[in-house]
């Protein structure tokens, strides 16, 4: 087969002014065209190497990289343009030659063999041909010219193990009549082997059919023709020594629901003598696509609501708010076209309090767990026994002990509307549910597990649906206990965006720490559908350019948008902030000290790094959402420490409160 490769030099020659550069040249010239009779002229190029001499392994694409010289530029004077092509007849080179001008004269050429010639020797000749446009109707003289090769292949000495991966999982999913998912990229390991890859279903479509050695491949969806429902397909990659590599393939299509969601589900408020927090700005989504096509209105007269484009401002007025009390308010959203709903309302709640907090409360008690109320100026902790006590972050008073709740209580989480308190009863492998409205157990749930200290849930919200998920693999609508799917997510701490559509892990305690991303996309459809998958590879990252990869993971944290990813470790001795796209490393968090444990993200965007470091001056330093370092805190005693993870920011972002091994529960009063 006859392979043309071509560059469009632009600038070859140009500047090269009257005279030559000699007449000899190494390279065989064929005829001249288009000079009637006269003598041929003499090659226009000349080639280091004169003929391509090089070993090559069987399967291996192989760089080979030689000089050109113009020996007569001024051939080529007045040419506003050279198109060099290098005519390959057998088929011993990949479409991909590149040309690099050094000099007025000079330039490097490198090409690079196919991976499919076979074992054995291969002699023959490049036509170059250089042409005065690009169908070479017209050439310059001393073109053509030949560039002989001799290529010795030798067989591999061990094959490296046939296999393909894709980019992402090709676990997906899409509303019914919407755009169809990404594409997909699919890597071949196929070295020094030929390959065909066929799909076995018509809603997918493979780029290639056939490749060789390594190599891509992209993937795209067809679901044009699909209705609602789960649909299987298979990417099979046979090798020619008779080895396959199967990719399976799920694409869900869900009924076509578009709602009205809000950036968050829940909103704290608050206003002393000297603080005041009383405006917050959500952004809403209307999966329609439509921009302002929706209402907003607050059931309480203290409450207002503006909107401008998709952004809804919330503005409170305490005048007429009892004092040292916590005042609700629900904010409902309508869309202007029938078809869309909103599934779920915005909680409120506003603290009016008559003193402003001023300097830290540290309460001698035993606890072990802490989880702070997204809405309410509250925290909820335990010592790992069968209550859970309520602590107001303001007042620094126990307002009530929630008991009966199970044997040996473990991790907490809350709904991010504050409407629920999920814990783990960890004697029955259970999950029990409390009403924080009503303060009572509701459910409990058989989680068919054993559950540990290490077991960790997380309550999100993907597209207003509660879901309970756990780092043990499992996932569980909150309306029921219902068990939904198996996640994949098998290790570590949780994180995750306010809208519940992204969550992010880090395992604990080992070294180097890992980082997992995950997209995750709920549906109604067969009873609820979770589909959680990889946003990035785990990745183990360098914490800091002139230290080592981060080790002995114990926090991670998300800022509500998704924006910013952070994670403490207890090596290197900051807290760090990574890309939220790939978990690469992006800065360390200035100040700190041996050895981060607990990172949290406030509603307000500022981000709070605590440590175990038991004769450090502050244990926990507050930064801005630009990573500005603000002011430190002591919390624990001498010689003593924070907790891991064990440290919450109050829904408001005014008040941090850590649980420490003195032992110790300290608020701290941080502020606007």
């Amino acid at each position: 087969m006859k392979k043309v490769f071509f560059s469009l030099l632009m600038t070859l020659f140009l500047t090269a002014c009257g005279g030559g550069g000699g007449d000899g040249g190494n390279s065989s010239p064929g005829p001249a065209s288009n000079n009637g009779g006269a003598a041929p002229a003499a090659a226009a190029l000349t080639f280091t190497p004169s003929t391509i001499t090089q070993t090559l392994t069987g399967g291996v694409s192989s760089k080979i990289s030689l000089a050109a010289t113009v020996n007569k530029p001024s051939d080529f004077n007045g040419a506003s343009a050279v198109y060099a092509y290098f005519v390959d007849d057998i088929g011993v080179l990949l479409p991909n030659t590149q040309i690099s001008q050094n000099s007025t004269t000079q330039y490097s050429v490198a090409l690079y063999t196919s991976p499919t010639l076979s074992v054995g020797s291969h002699q023959g000749n490049l036509t170059v041909k250089l042409c005065r446009d690009s169908n070479c109707a017209s050439q310059f003289p001393g073109s053509p010219m030949l560039l002989p090769y001799s290529f010795q292949v030798n067989a591999p000495a061990v094959l490296p193990t046939f296999g393909a991966n894709a980019s992402v999982a090709l676990t997906t999913d899409m509303y019914l009549g919407a755009a169809a998912p990404a594409q997909a990229t699919i890597t071949v390991y196929g070295e020094g082997r030929t390959w065909t890859a066929t799909a076995d279903v018509p809603w997918l479509k493979l780029s290639n059919g056939t490749g060789a050695g390594k190599a891509s491949l992209t993937l795209d969806y067809l679901p044009s023709k699909l209705q609602v429902g789960i649909y299987t397909g298979l990417i099979t990659i046979k090798s020619n020594d008779g080895q396959s590599v199967g990719l399976p393939v799920t694409l869900t299509v869900k009924p076509a629901s578009d709602k009205i969601l809000a950036s968050e589900a829940g909103v704290a408020l608050t206003v002393t003598p000297t603080w005041s927090r009383l405006t917050r700005t959500l952004q809403i989504n209307d999966s329609s696509g439509a921009i302002g096509n929706w209402s907003a209105s607050s059931d309480q007269a203290w409450l207002s609501t503006a909107k401008s484009g998709n952004s809804l401002t919330l503005s409170a007025n305490p005048a007429s708010l009892p004092s040292n009390a916590i005042s609700y308010a629900t904010v409902t959203l309508r869309s202007t076209n029938p078809s869309i709903s909103a599934p779920e309302p915005i909680k409120v709640a506003l603290w009016n309090g008559a003193t402003t907090p001023t300097a830290i409360t540290r309460i001698n008690q035993v606890y072990t767990n802490i989880a702070a109320d997204p809405i309410r100026p509250l925290i909820y902790v335990h010592n790992g026994g069968s209550a859970i006590d309520v602590y107001n972050v303001y007042t620094s008073q126990k307002t009530a002990t929630l008991t009966g709740l199970g044997a040996t209580l473990g991790n907490m989480t809350i709904s991010p509307n504050g409407d629920k308190l999920y814990a783990l009863d960890m004697a029955t492998s259970s999950l029990v549910a409390i009403d924080l409205a009503t303060a009572a157990k509701i459910n409990t749930w058989n989680l068919s597990s054993a559950l540990t200290n290490a077991t960790r849930i997380k309550a999100i919200r993907p597209n207003g649906v509660e879901i309970i998920i756990t780092n043990i693999g499992s996932a569980y609508l909150a309306s029921n206990g219902k068990f939904i799917t198996n996640t994949g997510i098998n290790v570590g701490d949780l994180t995750a965006t306010a809208d519940g559509k992204k969550i992010y892990a880090q395992n604990e305690g080992i070294s180097p720490s890992t980082t997992w991303a995950y997209s995750v996309d709920y549906s109604d459809l067969n009873g609820g559908t979770l589909n959680v998958s990889p946003l990035a590879p785990a990745t183990g990252v360098t914490g800091i350019s002139s230290g080592g990869v981060m080790s002995n993971g114990a926090d991670i944290a998300v800022s509500a948008d998704g924006s910013r990813v952070y994670t403490a470790n207890g090596a290197p001795y900051r807290c760090s902030s990574l890309s939220p796209v790939n978990l690469s490393f992006i800065s360390a968090l200035p100040g700190g000290d041996a050895y981060p444990n607990n990172v949290k993200v406030a509603s307000d965007g500022r981000v709070f790094c605590g440590i175990s470091g038991w004769y450090s001056s502050s244990d926990v330093w507050v930064h801005g959402a630009d990573g500005t370092l603000i002011r430190g805190f002591k919390f624990a005693g001498y010689a003593k420490n924070l907790l891991d993870r064990q440290m919450a920011v109050s829904g408001d972002g005014l008040m941090l409160i850590g649980l420490t091994n003195d032992p110790l529960l300290a608020i701290v009063p941080v502020g606007p």
